[in-house]
């Protein structure tokens, strides 16, 4: 009864709120625009607690795309978090706030593909941001002290930061770089990646640990650590997809009495590659699109996901339309946004009369669209309204009311195969137009329902939707018969139960596969044109007469090409092959490989290759047989001589095993009974039992699929034993020989070069060279790899600045402008397919640093200006009166220019002053600083006084720091003499250029400082005579005394 009664109320209140709703929403549209992105410009989440454990939810970030979408992608830039699609901030490693707060930034993406970033703090309550003062310890790394073997790779070495106490004790926190390493690195294991030591090891043993996730917690043991020299190692392949970044802690701890280093914390990065191709969450999306449509529509949107990093090349998707059948009025009646998947009308010409249905093939490839790719399906319905869900239907007629038998229709309902959605999934709704007037309750019976496969299908009571709980496969049913009922509450009538069908919509989710993997045919030397060789056959398993099954047959190639490439042609419709041309020739070329594709989708869909071997004949060969001689004497002979030629078995055959290869006998079996057998590797020795031979009729079987790249060939010997006392046959040795199948994607040595390239290098010279290799066969096509270059960022003065051999992998220089200060590092992605460039592939990416070259001519400089090169200025002379008279005259000194500079104009002309006292002898007059646009400087500087200097009186060196000239004095400068000196000086590299340059100059001008110096007597001796009786102030001698300093007044006394 309270049921009833809610039911009832329900009803009224949810028209109520219908009203209220669409009113509300009416109101909401007229008065707000959507912006897309986060609720705030920065969240602040607080907390009570210093330590936030594993697990603890913080709060929400509230996020809109401007779409009904409720959940969303985040990514935190912080590992210790991460934001659940629902926006719920979980603590994801246990985190403590030493400092009171923790700050990082969460993004998201909208609709559009654009990403969003706010800024997060988590924040201790009671504790202000911002009022301490955090110290930083120094992080160094160093590749020189490496306690390994020279050969052994340079990785870097973290030192533990220094203290003043040594390893007493440690107060603040500190931070090593992440070691980053690339995930699927094919090297020998462990690995040594990085190197972190204690600088006190200089004063005592050190010994070192990790622990951690990785280290001792799950997946232990993947990172070690040399207890001695705190080298570390990976001990297997990383991969990203499994997990991005690793966090552990190293420990150092002095031996004896010593105490430990506060443990540091360690993070790996694992380098993500390219491995993993896009994948559309639908293998075959169904839309519709009205006749009507204007340009411009958006009719409907795929989306693809990547497995590999985000907000990386690898993931980096772009869409493409690949294919558009049937054509219609154009071949381009739709076009797909690269970035969204949203795909648009792009042309008028839409009639369902005409086309009702085009079927799209939409691309998905990463690397912006260079990269790995997956494929789907889009099938749109052109519909000329909108098409309500099937109802049951009956007459509406009032007398009919109590009838029982009602006839009603439904039409197929059809549902897409391998649909990747949540179930159990909605399909459809049956409902009787009986239920407007009382309580009906639906069911369904039949195969799927209540019979096998019990519960495929189910349906909901009370409203009549169907369900399907879970994929369908159409290869496995492609069509399900059911009947519907309909049973009215209470006395009320029961319908006539309904058949109804659920049609599986065909995906293209098989290969065609052909019959052999290797087909054997003959063909004589004097065939005709239009000769019938071979027939090939391919079959697919998706649905007969559609697109997907539809196969074509093309041959790829043609080894050895002979007179002609094209010797043979083959029905793309048949799969029929027939001599194309003449030249056929046994002798000169006795058998002819060609490989065939069979491919869906009319050619241009999945595909599949099969190998076709042509022996060239002149006659008809009889099958391989035991011969004896036929002689009648020599009937009880046993011992005889045979020969069986190779018995050729393609690997990773599809077939039911065990499979027939080949029949082996004895001509004899012809007057008796002969049993065979065989004995050696692959039959009663390792691999035991992976050839039979069956005992009477010498066929030879293979029990299970064969490996080239595990065995190219097996050595047996086959047996003849007559029944009874006949003779035996002298056992023979034959081979079978495993036909390669391309398998194997062509593998780079590495999954990234780094080399170096000088910026001065010329067209053609070799950068470095990378290697692949394919585990194939050699010598054949499907390990013949040849390499390209897809791209190259950035592009610089040219898109194909490099260049790379096709067959040794060696990249060349191919273009001038390389530039290390404008562009330090290009970076390459390099392919290598087999097949001759047409096969399977595998990139690699190549980092090629830009290295400097010296060629940039040095240039002088002083402090006088940030910008400007330094130049004299010269003043006019002070003067008491100001502009009034002007008694003295005033001299400039020289400015020395070097002839043919080439510089930009108008220049200034490099000026130094310098002044230095008079009579000293090795005294510093100035230092010239000098610089060059080269990273790091020029080491060293060669400088010359070209002109000014005829007596020698300065000499000038390279300065200890080989960044400056040091000017002296020779001898004692005089003043008297020459009060001004000037200089000119020159500079260059005291290395080769390595593009012509030129030398600087500066002009020096010296000031002599005068020096007051003594009066000069002459002579300086007199040798005086006087006698004894020379009077009281008598003139006993004269001298004359002169002053040297001519520009002084001064009074000798």
């Amino acid at each position: 009864m309270e049921k009833r009664i809610f039911g009832q109320m329900g009803t009224i209140w949810f028209t109520v709120w219908g009203i209220l709703f669409i009113i509300t929403q009416a109101s909401h549209v007229m008065c707000y625009t959507c912006k897309p992105g986060f609720e705030s410009y920065t969240i602040t989440f607080k907390v009570t607690r210093e330590q936030l454990r594993q697990g603890m939810k913080l709060g929400k970030v509230n996020f809109t795309d401007c779409t009904k979408r409720t959940r969303f992608l985040f990514r935190s830039d912080d590992d210790h978090f991460v934001v659940e699609t629902d926006g719920t901030l979980m603590v994801k490693r246990q985190v403590v706030l030493h400092e009171g707060h923790r700050d990082f930034f969460i993004h998201s993406w909208d609709s559009q593909g654009h990403k969003m970033t706010v800024p997060v703090m988590v924040l201790l309550l009671g504790h202000h941001h911002g009022n301490h003062n955090a110290q930083h310890h120094l992080i160094t790394l160093d590749s020189g002290n490496n306690t390994e073997s020279a050969t052994d790779e340079a990785v870097s070495i973290i030192h533990f930061p220094k203290s003043a106490e040594g390893l007493r004790r440690r107060k603040r926190g500190w931070v090593i770089p992440e070691i980053s390493v690339s995930e699927n690195e094919r090297k020998a294991y462990p690995l040594k990646i990085s190197q972190i030591r204690s600088d006190e090891d200089q004063k005592r043993k050190i010994y070192y640990s990790i622990t951690g996730p990785g280290a001792d917690e799950e997946p232990v043991g993947l990172f070690t650590m040399d207890r001695t020299s705190g080298i570390l190692y990976i001990t297997q392949p990383l991969d990203r997809e499994k997990q991005a970044k690793y966090m552990f802690k190293a420990h150092a701890v002095a031996e004896g009495a010593g105490r430990a280093e506060e443990p540091m914390d360690v993070n790996v990065i694992v380098i993500d590659q390219n491995d993993n191709n896009p994948i559309f969450e639908k293998s075959t999306y169904v839309g519709e699109v009205a006749e009507a449509s204007k340009i411009g529509y958006e009719v409907i949107q795929v989306v693809a996901t990547d497995l590999d990093e985000p907000n990386n090349d690898n993931s980096d998707i772009r869409y493409s339309i690949l294919s558009q059948e049937p054509t219609g009025t154009s071949s381009k009646l739709f076009v797909i946004n690269e970035v969204t998947g949203m795909i648009r009308v792009n042309a008028l010409g839409l009639d369902r009369e005409i086309i009702p249905q085009y079927t799209l093939v939409v691309q998905a490839a990463d690397m912006q669209g260079r990269g790995l790719s997956g494929n789907a399906k889009v099938i749109l319905k052109v519909t000329d309204r909108n098409d309500n869900a099937p109802v049951f239907t009956q007459p509406s007629s009032a007398t009919d009311e109590a009838v029982s038998i009602i006839h009603w229709v439904i039409p197929e309902i059809s549902v897409s195969e391998n649909e990747r959605r949540d179930y159990p999934l909605k399909i459809s709704q049956i409902r009787s137009d009986e239920d407007q007037k009382r309580k009906i309750y639906y069911s369904i019976t039949g195969p799927g329902a209540d019979e096998e496969p019990v519960g495929l299908f189910t349906m909901d009571r009370t409203s009549g939707i169907l369900y399907i709980t879970q994929p369908l496969d159409r290869e496995k049913q492609a069509k399900y018969m059911l009947k519907a009922h309909a049973v009215a509450e209470g006395a009320g009538p029961s319908l006539e139960p309904m058949d109804f069908s659920v049609i599986v919509i065909d995906q293209n989710d098989n290969n065609p596969i052909f019959e052999k993997s290797t087909y054997v045919g003959e063909v004589a030397e004097a065939s005709k044109i239009g000769y019938e060789v071979i027939q090939v056959v391919a079959t697919d398993l998706d649905e007969p007469n559609n697109d997907n099954s539809d196969i074509r047959y093309s041959i790829l190639s043609q080894e050895p090409t002979g007179t002609s490439s094209k010797l043979f042609v083959i029905n793309e419709v048949t799969g029929m092959i027939r001599v194309n041309a003449l030249g056929l020739d046994r002798e000169i070329i006795p058998q002819y490989t060609l490989v065939v594709q069979a491919a869906d989708m009319q050619g241009k869909g999945l595909s599949g290759n099969t190998k076709v071997i042509l022996k060239v004949t002149d006659s008809n060969d009889n099958a391989p047989v035991f011969t004896q001689p036929s002689s009648a004497t020599d009937e009880a002979v046993s011992i005889i001589h045979w020969v069986i030629p190779e018995i050729s078995v393609s690997e990773n055959e599809r077939r039911d095993c065990p499979l027939k290869i080949s029949q082996i006998r004895s001509d004899e079996d012809q007057m008796r009974k002969i049993y065979y057998s065989i004995t050696g590797p692959g039959a009663d020795e390792e691999p035991v039992g992976l050839f039979t031979m069956d005992r009477t009729s010498g066929i030879l079987y293979i029990t299970q699929p064969l490996d080239r790249e595990k065995q190219a060939k097996y050595m047996l010997k086959a047996h003849a034993v007559a029944e009874g006392a006949g003779p035996s046959l002298e056992p023979m040795d034959f081979s079978v020989i495993v036909i390669d199948q391309n398998d194997n994607n062509p593998i780079f040595e590495k999954s990234t070069y780094v080399g170096e390239v000088a910026e001065a290098s010329k067209i053609g010279y070799e950068v470095i060279q990378v290697v692949a290799t394919d585990l194939d066969e050699p010598n054949n096509d499907n390990s013949d790899i040849r390499y390209s270059i897809l791209s190259q960022e950035p592009t610089g003065t040219s898109s194909k600045l490099f260049v790379i051999n096709e067959v040794t992998g060696m990249i060349r220089v191919n273009a001038l402008g390389l530039d290390r200060e404008i562009i330090p590092q290009y970076t390459l992605v390099v392919q290598a397919a087999d097949m001759q460039g047409r096969g399977l592939s595998g990139n690699t990416k190549v980092i090629l640093k830009v290295t400097d070259s010296n060629d940039n001519a040095p240039v002088f400089t002083q402090p006088s200006s940030a910008t400007d090169e330094a130049v004299s200025i010269i003043h006019f002379p002070k003067s008491a009166e100001g502009l009034r008279r002007r008694k003295r005259g005033w001299v400039i000194p020289e400015i020395s220019v070097s002839e043919n500079e080439r510089k930009a104009y108008p220049l200034k002309i490099s000026q130094f002053k310098a002044s230095v006292a008079e009579n000293q002898v090795n005294a510093l007059v100035v230092k010239l600083s000098v610089t060059d646009g080269e990273e790091p400087h020029s080491p060293a500087w060669k400088f010359q006084i070209v002109d000014g200097d005829p007596g020698k009186l300065f000499t000038v060196e390279t300065g200890t720091n080989k960044q400056e000239g040091i000017i002296k004095t020779a001898t004692g400068l005089d003043f008297e003499k020459s009060s001004t000196h000037t200089l000119l000086v020159t500079v260059e590299n005291d290395g080769p250029f390595a593009a012509p340059a030129f030398t600087a100059t500066a002009t020096v001008t010296v000031t002599v400082q005068d020096v007051n110096e003594p009066p000069v007597f002459e002579p300086k001796e007199k040798l005086v005579w006087k006698g004894m009786d020379l009077a009281v102030e008598g003139d006993t001698v004269q001298y004359t005394a002169t002053d040297p300093d001519v520009t002084r007044r001064q009074k000798v006394i």
